[in-house]
């Protein structure tokens, strides 16, 4: 530990409550005020830990406080747990959802960048002799035990920050720790699809020990578990709910600690009613033009029967290329096949309206046919008593050329 006392010299900073104060400051006791950030300006992490201040006379260093501070780092090992020989170390959490997106729906997965904050009490941290605290360099923090957790359903990692150092550590005077740390990760978020595009998914976001079991490591949520950032805005979904539970894990080896936090986001409708519907709309009607067409007048109506079909399979094959391939049906698979039905059914009836159009054409419909589809109504009584009585009395003989054309 020598070198963390070299380094803790020139990268120990006293900061918001214990500080090197200038005889410039001493009447501005503000300026060291405690805050709990990490580096952004967000101020709803102040429900995470208390915000005191102090005034300046309290605030001053003295080489004695400074031998205790390179003391106690000297003989701290990071091997053990806080308090090993006792009961299991409650680790505190706070999510803080900085960014999300990406939402994928072919490969079910989402990204999200997090500021993961942890709080517990490490024993081998008090200190007296001044009542600041101490905020670690990143170099020292390596020297420092921290909680091996992991994201359960993460599917892949290692995005890098562009600012090199994404983590921070806080030490208070009663061995309080407070650890913060800005992960990006593309997480696993399984969806179902019935109701697409009416539906609503709930994506989580899981935390659990990796080594150490709940005799050593106990994950708590902390009084607000999840903060979601309120300039985020998805282009599809809207964020609906916020909600954090346990999901501790029973393995063979042993039970491990979990924290859960899901969200459920619903999906927007005007994309697809624009892009979708209102097409699919359009396309029966203009399937539905062909019964105002002749029946004489073939190539026009199969064209538009033919395009319309076209179409209609195009819209249904494109809606299935951006999805897995489930076997499941799904709400706009029930609408654009009842769409394909009807231009379906417009199609066949113009085959069937241009066959008969040509049977009568050449041959001519019986009585009871034309009776039967309306052609030909039967009158009433009363017209066909009037129809026979109006009617000329017909010859006893029949004309000889009439004679002829029956013979024929």
């Amino acid at each position: 530990m020598k070198h963390a006392t070299g380094l803790l010299l020139l990268g120990l900073v006293f900061t918001t409550r214990g500080s090197f104060i200038d005889e410039n400051d001493v009447h501005s006791p503000s300026r060291y005020s405690r805050q709990v950030s990490d580096g952004d300006n967000d101020n709803t992490t102040d429900t995470f830990e208390a915000v005191t201040s102090k005034s300046s006379e309290d605030l001053q260093t003295t080489p004695a406080s400074m031998a205790v501070v390179l003391e106690m780092l000297d003989n701290y090992d990071q091997r053990l747990r806080p308090d090993f020989r006792g009961g299991a170390v409650t680790v505190t959490f706070q999510l803080y959802i900085l960014t999300m997106g990406s939402i994928s729906e072919a490969s079910m997965d989402y990204i999200v960048t997090v500021f993961m904050r942890q709080q517990w009490n490490d024993p081998r941290f008090i200190y007296h002799g001044f009542d600041g605290n101490l905020t670690l360099y990143d170099t020292v923090i390596d020297q420092v035990w921290l909680p091996d957790v992991f994201f359960v359903n993460e599917k892949a990692a290692g995005f890098s920050s562009s600012t090199g150092t994404s983590r921070m550590m806080r030490v208070h005077p009663n061995g309080d720790v407070l650890y913060s740390t800005k992960k990006t990760a593309l997480l696993a978020c399984p969806m179902n699809f019935r109701l697409y595009p009416m539906d609503s998914q709930e994506c989580s976001m899981k935390i659990e020990s990796f080594s150490h079991t709940t005799a050593d490591i106990k994950l708590e949520w902390s009084e607000l578990p999840v903060i979601v950032n309120e300039a985020i805005s998805l282009p599809e979904f809207r964020i609906s709910g916020v909600h954090s539970k346990r999901c501790d894990a029973v393995r063979e080896v042993g039970t491990f600690s979990c924290l859960e936090g899901q969200f459920r986001m619903v999906r927007r409708m005007g994309y697809y009613i624009i892009q979708t519907y209102i097409p699919s709309i359009l396309i029966v009607i203009l399937s539905w033009l062909t019964f105002w067409i002749s029946p004489e007048i073939a190539p026009a109506r199969v064209a538009l029967g033919i395009t319309t079909v076209l179409t209609s399979t195009t819209f249904t094959a494109i809606n299935r290329s951006t999805m897995p391939r489930f076997s499941y049906v799904r709400a706009i698979d029930v609408w654009l096949l009842a769409c394909s039905f009807f231009i379906f059914c417009a199609l066949v009836e113009f085959a069937a309206v241009h066959f008969l159009f040509k049977r009568h054409k050449k041959f001519g419909f019986t009585g009871r046919f034309r009776r039967f589809f309306g052609l030909d109504p039967t009158p009433s009584e009363g017209a066909e008593e009037i129809r026979m009585e109006n009617a000329e009395p017909k010859s006893a003989e029949a004309p000889e050329e009439e004679r002829r054309h029956r013979t024929f």
